[in-house]
């Protein structure tokens, strides 16, 4: 039983794609965005960085617990603005992200794309994710932002 979802979240930013590059690969800026909605344990200062593996304690509106998140970024790229991580943890087997950031007329579009498979908690996972990346692009100032769920 095929179980993943595609979640796709883009947002407007008017500013310079290579500045709002720089914000998505800064997790002090990651943190800041989920303030209110999601926290993060165990994450260092700085900006994640291509090959590295990070673990964390993520709780979701304080009471959504995965005390052993894992985080590896396989491919982080600053001159194509595009990072691709592979996640898991408590109920996420498959949380496969894509970022990049293009450059469009008077700033940038943001661009997330995330298979998300968790078994018979898929549905409900992608909507939190769906939630979760919207809150942060509203928080991070974000122009514009849609987000649609599909299947692969």
């Amino acid at each position: 039983m095929q179980t993943a979802r595609v979640l796709t979240v883009s947002a407007f930013y008017p500013r310079d794609a290579d500045t709002v590059f720089a914000e998505a690969i800064d997790i002090p800026a990651m943190i800041r965005a989920t303030e209110g909605l999601a926290t993060y344990k165990g994450l260092p200062d700085g900006v994640f960085e291509d090959g590295k593996s990070y673990q964390t304690y993520v709780t979701v509106w304080g009471w959504m617990h995965n005390p052993h998140y894992q985080i590896h970024v396989e491919r982080l790229d600053p001159a194509a603005r595009l990072m691709q991580s592979r996640e898991q943890g408590r109920a996420i087997q498959q949380w496969d992200h894509t970022l990049s950031v293009t450059p469009t007329d008077g700033g940038a579009i943001w661009s997330d794309r995330i298979i998300v498979d968790s078994g018979l908690l898929t549905g409900y996972m992608v909507r939190v994710g769906r939630y979760l990346y919207k809150y942060r692009h509203r928080m991070r100032d974000a122009a514009q932002i849609t987000a649609t769920i599909t299947r692969p």
